[in-house]
């Protein structure tokens, strides 16, 4: 499906808000066509980070603090913190991070998932309010090609959203929204664009947003790996190319703001490293980076950038 008909399906999508879905009694833990546990929900280290989101941010599936600091993942991701480098202790404040995934090779599921994760530091959040705090809750779609324009998000939306809540005893309540979206396919034809998220919570309002791009590997977004320093990083797995396999690199770019105007902020990458990352693998290309451009609606601050 060309892009030129994805847009008129975007613009009819109903305008309603999606504050319901987190009532935990109007959202359920989806299951893949055969009975088994979606990509939104399988969380083998049980650090409320599901092993696909771990995937795309970076950190360890098998490591609650992939970088022994003493600070969960959990919070350095919604945060926008350094997960993968030892870092100070950061703010106990409201803060939310909108993540994109995509399928699990391991399921039948074709669909790509938008999570939601808030970390909410009220008064009453050792009585469990974390739904509760969260006031309002709005998603939209943003191109490059179509400067200024907000595309509601509605239209990709599919049924079985997940909700999950946790009560801890110093970081807050951690509440996480998973929400079917489209297939990668469809997700693609409207690509390179930013998706984004709006909430308020307990008065305050937050806003996040992530980078989507079309690569050879497929569907990628722009993940901040240390101020200024960003990866291009698949929406889903991909197996590592032999014969690098045991190397555990990935390609990490430094950006530079170029210009700025209706389309969004453009940044060049002027440096390009292979460093150290689980389960990755960087490629020989990977100074070739060097020059490309990216075009961010609203920059690179609300995807964690700094």
């Amino acid at each position: 499906m060309h892009r030129k008909h994805i847009v008129p399906l975007i613009a009819a999508g109903f305008a309603a808000s999606f504050v319901a879905w987190f009532v935990p009694s109007k959202a359920v833990a989806a299951v893949g066509g055969n009975g088994t546990p979606s990509a939104a929900t399988v969380d083998t280290d049980d650090d409320f980070l599901p092993d696909a989101v771990e995937w795309v941010v970076l950190t360890n599936s098998n490591n609650p603090d992939t970088d022994g600091d003493q600070i969960p993942d959990f919070v350095e991701v919604v945060e926008a913190g350094q997960p993968r480098h030892e870092s100070w202790p950061l703010p106990r404040d409201q803060q939310m991070r909108l993540i994109v995934t995509g399928p699990s090779p391991a399921s039948p599921d074709p669909r790509t998932w938008m999570h939601v994760f808030h970390r909410v530091m009220t008064p009453g959040m050792a009585q469990g309010e974390g739904a509760s705090a969260i006031q309002s809750f709005e998603t939209w779609l943003e191109s490059p090609a179509w400067p200024g324009v907000r595309f509601p998000l509605n239209a990709f939306v599919g049924a079985g959203a997940v909700y999950r809540e946790r009560i801890t005893v110093k970081e807050g309540v951690w509440v996480q929204l998973s929400i079917p979206l489209v297939s990668e396919a469809i997700l693609a034809a409207v690509l390179p664009c930013t998706i984004w998220a709006e909430t308020t919570v307990d008065g305050e309002s937050l806003m996040s947003g992530v980078n989507l791009t079309n690569t050879p590997s497929g569907i990628a977004s722009l993940v901040p790996y240390t101020p200024g320093r960003y990866v291009f990083q698949t929406l889903k797995p991909i197996a590592v190319p032999l014969p690098f396999a045991g190397s555990n690199q990935v390609c990490v770019l430094e950006l530079t703001e170029q210009t700025s105007g209706p389309a969004g902020t453009t940044y060049q990458v002027v440096d390009a490293d292979c460093e150290d990352a689980n389960e990755l693998e960087c490629s020989v290309s990977c100074p070739n980076s060097i020059g490309w451009t990216v075009t961010i609606p609203g920059g690179t601050e609300l995807i964690g950038g700094q």
